[in-house]
């Protein structure tokens, strides 16, 4: 049987690493060993970790790194796997039994070195509800790269040896480090599947853009999606692979982020939108991604509240915002 290494990086999650746990020890494939990396935490997950791995001897080994960041924490569990394929899960994620088993399956029929897998989100909002979102990958690599649809770090399987050749996840990347990774591995050639079904579940937290008042850490991140799509695009016109549907998906994904830009640094917003002509993507498909913004945006307190409140709050937002409409 197949050996499979769950990495798990573990900050501040005494309250549901167990549930993390627990979802990879019911896995129909039992051919697995678990790394739990603490990661600077603050309250007691150092203990619960110790406690795990004395309740599981053989199977669960905790380390330590003092590097900041779940990058970090991932590229030292990944070195000390012991497995052919690498299962990275993130501490409040869980998996479904069957995840691991068809998507080894899947990546040995198909000679693959990632298996991309869809996944349900738990999103909760700033007053505290949640809701459920299913996330489908795109079954092509790079129009799934370009619209973050090819899975997300705990819903993807990962071939070991793929991983190290690219050197693991930049931890100085200030975010889309999965997608970064991913970016790096199509570029060394790795082979990538998806699969059909729904075995992961992330629990999101409000949007992390939204979580913080420091303008510089939020330009910092949204940033780092921007220059992502910037580098996919260039990559894509030296390899004489961008397509018009691709040039169309990465304006769109370049437009959206600046939308939310727009809201800590009105200059920089400005600046970039000069650095490419958004109206080739024609009005239809601007208001569109205008709409998105105003729905979704991670400050309103309505979006899921009832019709009036919802509709009025929309109302708000998009007259509030619609001299982006004018760049």
């Amino acid at each position: 049987m197949t050996l499979v290494t769950v990495v798990i990086p573990c900050h501040n999650c005494e309250k549901w690493i167990a549930r993390a746990v627990n979802s990879v020890l019911a896995q129909t494939h039992q051919q697995f060993n678990i790394i739990l990396v603490e990661n600077n935490s603050t309250d007691s997950t150092l203990q619960v970790l110790k406690q795990l791995e004395e309740e599981h001897p053989g199977v669960i080994r905790v380390y330590i790194e003092t590097k900041k960041g779940a990058c970090a924490a991932r590229n030292l569990g990944i070195s000390k796997a012991t497995g052919e394929w690498v299962q990275l899960l993130d501490a409040d994620d869980e998996l479904l039994p069957q995840k691991i088993e068809k998507q080894l399956a899947l990546a040995q029929s198909q000679q693959a070195d990632v298996v991309i897998g869809n996944y349900v989100r738990y999103n909760q909002t700033i007053t505290g509800e949640t809701y459920k979102v299913k996330i489908l990958a795109d079954k092509d690599p790079w129009a799934g790269l370009i619209k973050s649809k090819l899975g997300i770090t705990s819903a993807n399987l990962w071939r070991r040896e793929s991983l190290l050749k690219v050197n693991g996840l930049d931890e100085a990347k200030p975010s889309s480090q999965e997608y970064d990774l991913m970016f790096r591995l199509l570029q060394a050639g790795a082979v990538f599947t998806v699969s059909d079904a729904f075995d992961t579940i992330i629990y999101k937290q409000p949007e992390s853009v939204s979580k913080t008042s420091d303008a510089a850490k939020t330009t910092r991140i949204l940033l780092g999606r921007y220059n992502l799509r910037i580098e996919i695009l260039k990559a894509l016109q030296e390899k004489g692979l961008l397509k018009h549907a691709y040039k169309q998906e990465l304006y769109k994904a370049l437009y959206a982020i600046l939308m939310s830009v727009s809201e800590v640094d009105m200059p920089l917003f400005k600046e970039k939108m000069r650095e490419f002509n958004f109206k080739e993507l024609g009005l239809k498909n601007r208001l569109r991604i205008y709409q998105h913004f105003i729905q979704y945006n991670p400050k309103r307190k309505y979006s899921r509240s009832n019709l009036l409140l919802n509709l009025t709050e929309f109302n708000f937002f998009a007259l509030k915002h619609i001299h982006l409409l004018k760049y």
